[in-house]
């Protein structure tokens, strides 16, 4: 498989954006992605390090939700605006000079939410709410983007959306979720073809919970994703261990998409022993939550980030554990 090498664990981090929502494409003219040369220069030293840390996948958020990257009419997406595909491949080019592979979840979940005036308004914010307008979605700006980077070389895979669930009924009965399944079930598996004949590169879609993966074993996926977090997990009594165990008779590889580098509401939890279980259990991988530093009063901010130095020590622990088995 294109992603997994001589059965290696692949460590990755979430470096889920510098600006988020703007950090490809334009908005309304303003630009602030990532080609722009303060932010190359930032990103080549996050990279360095990263590399230095012993990761080698990096997971980064795409369109977000939705304010960038796209002309629409008539909330109709019409085709990918004029410096999409200049960001998207300034970060390849990083990403490749650096031995890095990049996991882009292409939608999140606050884009498939109807917020109803509770967040700021943007052009874009209904287009996935409608199935015309995510099939326009999907060829006029999806497909020309899998065309433009088909099977290149820095590309982990194209991830449908980050966690979806929170924007779905039957798994979040909330106001803000309003999608239906069967609706969304429709377009994944549409974007997962597009993914195949178009891309050429894995495909995935980042599940908000491990215990949720199944719902997504009919996608046509390349490789199945969850995220981990001890503070969402208070109704199911499997630990990590259980639930990855679990998953073992899936009939594609796994990889822990997110799992925090820390959680003060569950001050047992260890990110080096989450690591050895997502090896031990079999997962070909997994990515912390996160490298860059949470914005201050964001929900991240009590998780924090990553240091170099702990991937440091968990990978050097790690190589002389499996040398003496």
């Amino acid at each position: 498989m294109p992603y997994v090498k001589n059965n290696s664990f692949l460590l990755g981090v979430n470096y889920p954006w510098r600006n988020y929502g703007y950090d490809f494409g334009s908005a309304q003219g303003d630009h602030l992605g990532v080609s722009l040369p303060a932010a190359r220069d930032a990103i080549a030293r996050d990279f360095e390090r990263i590399r230095l840390s012993g990761a080698s996948v990096v997971r980064w958020f795409l369109f977000g939700d939705g304010r960038c990257g796209l002309i629409s009419q008539d909330e109709i997406p019409r085709a990918p605006d004029s410096v999409l595909f200049v960001d998207v491949d300034a970060l390849l080019r990083l990403a490749e000079r650096h031995g890095i592979r990049l996991c882009f979840p292409l939608i999140d979940y606050l884009w498939l939410q109807e917020h109803r005036g509770k967040r700021p308004a943007y052009p874009n914010e209904h287009i996935l709410h409608f199935a015309a307008s995510r099939e326009a979605f999907l060829q006029n700006v999806l497909i020309p983007l899998f065309v433009r980077f088909r099977e290149h070389p820095a590309l982990f895979a194209w991830e449908i959306a980050n966690e979806p669930e929170w924007a779905i009924r039957e798994f979040h009965p909330i106001a803000e979720a309003k999608l239906h399944l069967a609706d969304f079930r429709a377009f994944a598996i549409e974007v997962a073809r597009a993914v195949r004949e178009f891309g050429k590169v894995p495909v995935t879609l980042g599940s908000a919970r491990i215990l949720w993966t199944r719902a997504w074993t009919s996608l046509g996926l390349d490789f199945y994703q969850a995220h981990y977090y001890p503070g969402t997990e208070s109704e199911n009594r499997g630990g990590l261990s259980q639930q990855l165990g679990a998953l073992q008779l899936l009939d594609k590889p796994f990889w822990l998409g997110e799992l925090p580098a820390r959680d003060p509401s569950h001050p047992d939890y260890s990110l080096s022993q989450a690591l050895d279980i997502c090896r031990r259990t079999g997962a070909f991988g997994a990515a912390v939550w996160r490298w860059t530093e949470p914005e201050a009063g964001s929900t991240d901010h009590k998780v924090g980030s990553v240091s170099t130095d702990e991937l440091i020590k968990w990978n050097s622990s790690s190589r002389s554990f499996c040398q003496t088995v």
